[in-house]
């Protein structure tokens, strides 16, 4: 079972991102505006934002580009979504990223993937770090498709949206969905046209 867990991180806390229900945008708020807690990248909106993205070293003996495949179709996938505010640029680890990938064996629990958001003071995201798991908590590896279910989500969490509760969604926890829902889409939307609430 894919389980996906969002930590975001601010100077004084770190809290799970919480799931929400199954409405038009899942990130609708009930009076309007986005609110405050609701993490994003800051935009201009006059041009879409560069978001400066690393892929760390493949494990020995793998092919990076190869490695990393799943994860760089992810990132394809939702750049090819109408009017997205962000654009993706493939650039070194040691050019200071604002997102970097990064792998790890295995997760001590039944989870595939983790997204730690850095927030800046003024509660935009700041910096990101994605880690994917090779393999199962049981140890049997990821198949490629599988890897490319928990990358979609993970980059999901990269543009800043939370978990949906529905299953037709890919940011559903426990995704199943190698296509952009419709209300992913919405949502996305909704986070980056929307004005921030007061904090």
């Amino acid at each position: 079972m894919l389980v996906a867990v969002l930590w975001c991180i601010t100077p004084n806390t770190v809290r799970a991102q919480s799931v929400v229900g199954p409405t038009a945008a899942y990130v609708e708020a009930p009076t309007g505006p986005v609110p405050a807690t609701t993490a994003r990248w800051r935009i201009d909106e006059r041009v879409p934002r560069t978001i400066r993205v690393a892929f760390g070293p493949a494990p020995e003996g793998e092919d990076a580009t190869d490695f990393w495949s799943e994860a760089r179709h992810a990132i394809d996938d939702w750049s090819a979504l109408p009017d997205l505010p962000l654009r993706f640029e493939l650039v070194r680890t040691t050019d200071d990223p604002d997102v970097e990938f990064r792998w790890i064996d295995r997760f001590p629990v039944s989870q595939a993937g983790t997204t730690h958001r850095r927030l800046g003071a003024d509660g935009f995201i700041d910096r990101v770090t994605v880690v994917l798991a090779r393999f199962h908590a049981d140890g049997t590896p990821m198949g490629r498709e599988f890897r490319r279910l928990v990358a979609l989500h993970e980059v999901g969490h990269v543009l800043g949206l939370p978990h949906s509760e529905h299953p037709g969604d890919v940011m559903h926890p426990g995704n199943r969905n190698l296509e952009i829902s419709p209300r992913d889409l919405r949502s996305l939307r909704v986070l980056y046209e929307q004005p921030r609430s007061a904090k």
